[in-house]
């Protein structure tokens, strides 16, 4: 007996020849011949390979979308119908399973009242440290990124930016003014949030949340990226979105509505940064975990889970990335830099041990011995707890969202930026507070409320330390060059428009935002009139005058790790 065929309806048709179309249009000299017969420009060129990648994406999306429309046909049932249902059961998802959990997480214990209580702690130490001194990573992603024209909020040609911080910080901005607080203002605002998700995590897993978040909040390398206008704060936020939603997903039966949102935090992280990559895969590993624990056969984890939301979360950034890869023509500056480029296996090899050692001295920097040892000692006690109620969440946080991690990153053998893995500080702090909620279950109630009335004492204590020693400002990541304002001061009386300054890594890109702030001109060598007087700005911790220029200088300034210099005026303009 032979199958009959149906006949595609409208839907399903009008798909196929978009899709085609696309396909069609997509070469890029048909791309360019197009694009200059409907308005000349020679720009065209510089965009028409990421164009020409983004039509070829979006057909292939619509030809998947077309072949599952006429699957739905079958059964009577639109394609378009299926995606708002699904649409509504996420929203639905949120509004009566996710959004209720937390409300009532908070209101257990007291819960809304101690964290009212932390969040005054990590509000005050990270809004002392805002306005600091500018760093090169945040300048130079300023003046290049967020500051310049609209284009250049998705320009990837380096992956300095970090596409969805700076169209955070364009905002933040436009609204109040370019000072170093208000650039920062995303990042502020991420790493402020960390510290309710910490919690809401922690109590979702039936732990206290108080150490942890407490530590969050005070922890020095988190308050750092949180006054750095940088996506780091966000990836740790994004991350810690990332577990709770999906630990709440997971708790009921998988399902392509409860993928929805796990994907958009996802894709959100990955708009941040790339790197991102190494969280999802992390949690994603998790999640996978957890329904195998639940129970959930493999059949019903793959097609419900692991398919759905490996999916849409690759279309949904995707689509997050599109004005990324049209401006950066293309998407090997983000996939291909000379950042990610995979290092030769016996190299990489060799960095690993010694990357993970540097990375653990990076994040434990200011955090006195006797309270290590105090969080090992945790640790070790969450550990026993955990093993001994049979805990597995709790238990498989860590490990297998580092077993992820580390898959990516052995699949890419690249050594990134320490502050990569920045986003496991608040999931180690877990296993502490997992050991300190253990320890204090086993006390009584008024032992109990003087254990906490110390932890804040403690947390308290750590927040006035960092700030009266200026613990963060003193830090080198990122490029420090805290004379910056000093030598603005000492330029503006004297310097003109056109006049040039001239530095080296770190000290250049701070200060020429002061100089920028100071009078809107660009004094970087990218003016196009020849310049009236040259200025060399030097750290001298890393290179000397004669390491910018041969002709003969006069020394203006000398304080610190700065020196200025300006060009003698005999040798000519």
């Amino acid at each position: 007996m032979s199958m009959k065929l149906i006949a595609p309806n409208l839907e399903t048709i009008l798909l196929l020849l978009v899709s085609g179309g696309l396909f069609v249009i997509s070469p890029p000299g048909l791309q360019l011949k197009l694009l200059n017969f409907a308005y000349h420009a020679q720009a065209w060129e510089k965009h028409v390979n990421g164009v020409s990648q983004v039509l070829v994406f979006y057909g292939i999306v619509l030809l998947t979308l077309a072949i599952m429309s006429y699957l739905y046909s079958l059964r009577g049932v639109t394609l378009l119908s299926q995606i708002l249902r699904r649409s509504r059961d996420g929203i639905s998802t949120l509004q009566k399973e996710i959004i209720p959990s937390i409300q009532q997480t908070l209101a257990a214990e007291n819960g809304t009242v101690w964290l009212l209580l932390v969040l005054m702690i990590g509000v005050t130490v990270r809004a002392y440290f805002l306005s600091q001194p500018m760093r090169y990573d945040e300048s130079y992603t300023f003046l290049f990124f967020v500051n310049r024209g609209f284009l250049s909020l998705f320009n990837y040609q380096l992956p300095n930016n970090h596409v969805l911080f700076t169209l955070l910080a364009r905002v933040s901005t436009l609204v109040w003014g370019n000072s170093p607080a208000a650039i920062r203002f995303p990042a502020f605002l991420a790493g402020i949030g960390c510290i309710p998700l910490t919690f809401l995590l922690c109590r979702a897993l039936h732990k206290s949340g108080l150490f942890a978040s407490i530590a969050v909040a005070v922890f020095p390398y988190l308050i750092l990226y949180s006054t750095n206008a940088r996506g780091y704060a966000l990836v740790v936020f994004l991350t810690l979105a990332l577990a709770v939603v999906g630990l709440q997903i997971v708790k009921r039966k998988p399902s392509i509505a409860g993928a929805l949102p796990v994907s958009a935090i996802a894709a959100l992280g990955m708009l941040t940064m790339p790197s991102m990559l190494f969280a999802i895969a992390g949690v994603y590993c998790w999640l996978f975990c957890l329904l195998l624990i639940q129970g959930q056969t493999l059949r019903i984890i793959l097609s419900k889970f692991v398919v759905p939301v490996g999916l849409i979360t690759i279309i949904f950034t995707m689509i997050l990335y599109t004005p990324v890869i049209i401006v950066s023509n293309g998407v090997e500056s983000i996939v291909a830099n000379d950042y990610v480029q995979s290092q030769p296996w016996p190299e990489f090899k060799r960095q690993v041990l010694p990357h993970f050692q540097a990375t653990l001295g990076e994040f434990f920097r200011n955090v006195p011995a006797v309270v290590v040892i105090l969080c090992l000692i945790l640790v070790a006690a969450g550990i026993y707890a955990s093993v001994r109620k049979h805990d597995w969440p709790a238990l498989l946080i860590l490990p297998v969202i580092f077993l992820g991690s580390v898959i990516i990153f052995f699949i890419q053998h690249a050594i990134p930026y320490p502050r990569t893995w920045i986003y496991f500080i608040p999931l180690m702090l877990l296993y502490v507070d997992y050991g300190f909620t253990f320890i204090n279950e086993n006390i009584s109630y008024k032992i109990r409320l003087l254990v906490t009335a110390l932890i804040f004492s403690v947390g308290a204590f750590a927040a006035l330390t960092l700030i009266s020693t200026d613990a963060i400002t003193k830090y080198p990541d990122t490029g420090t060059f805290p004379e910056a304002r000093m030598v603005v001061n000492f330029l503006e009386p004297i310097m003109k428009s056109n006049d040039l300054v001239i530095g080296k890594t770190p000290a250049d890109f701070p200060t020429f935002f002061y100089l920028w702030a100071y009078d809107g001109n660009d004094h970087n060598g990218e003016i196009n009139i020849e310049p009236r007087k040259t200025f060399y700005v030097v750290k001298k911790s890393l290179y000397s005058v004669q390491d910018l220029t041969d002709r003969p200088v006069i020394k203006l300034l000398d304080f610190g790790d700065m020196a200025l210099y300006q060009a003698d005026d005999i040798e000519g303009k």
